[in-house]
């Protein structure tokens, strides 16, 4: 098993086009790494376009939005859209990046997908040190994965939390049983599925 790294103080993220820049603090009892799962719902796929959207669960007051006209608060391009009652779903309005999921009726906790992370923080400064190209070149390959220094990916996006909506698995395509607990619905329900 992996050694964790000390607990960060903050990592950052933002969508595709820029436009929507956060900073997501850890204060000191802040869970880490951060609570992650994947989910098979309908409504986040329909939302990411991924078959399996990674997701963490995270105190509103955790998450900074960066707003380039100088203000507090989301920037404006960041929308929300209200999938069902009571229920919203946060996203770029420029480029279109998933970020968020919220409910009314859980004011202590909203979900952060973690595709928005900075890459950085994922796979660490790698990219930077081998061409496309070379990556054909045998061993080549093993030595990028190898050096990822800064990464925090394998911490941060195992899904310790589990998966939810299992019951929306897609056979052999997202049914492969991994690592963590698994819920036909959301955890909450209580509705595990055995090993």
């Amino acid at each position: 098993m992996a050694i964790l790294q000390e607990a960060k103080d903050s990592i950052t993220g933002g969508c595709l086009c820029g436009a929507v820049r956060y900073t997501l603090d850890f204060p000191k009892g802040s869970s880490w790494p951060p609570q992650s799962f994947t989910c098979q719902c309908t409504q986040c796929r329909k939302q990411t376009g991924a078959l399996i959207p990674h997701l963490f669960a995270i105190e509103p007051s955790q998450l900074r939005w960066a707003n380039p006209s100088g203000g507090t608060g989301a920037a404006e391009p960041f929308k929300e859209f209200s999938s069902s009652k009571g229920v919203y779903r946060g996203f770029c309005s420029a480029c279109g990046a998933a970020f968020t999921w919220r409910s009314e009726e859980i004011s202590d906790e909203m979900e952060l997908f973690v595709g928005t992370i900075d890459e950085k923080w994922l796979i660490g400064d790698r990219t930077e040190k081998v061409s496309s190209e070379s990556l054909t070149e045998p061993g080549v390959f093993e030595k990028v994965l190898s050096a990822d220094e800064g990464a925090l990916g394998r911490e941060i996006c195992t899904p310790l939390a589990g998966h939810m909506f299992v019951r929306n698995a897609i056979k052999g395509a997202t049914d492969a049983r991994m690592a963590g607990k698994r819920f036909v619905e959301i955890s909450q329900a209580k509705m595990e599925i055995p090993d």
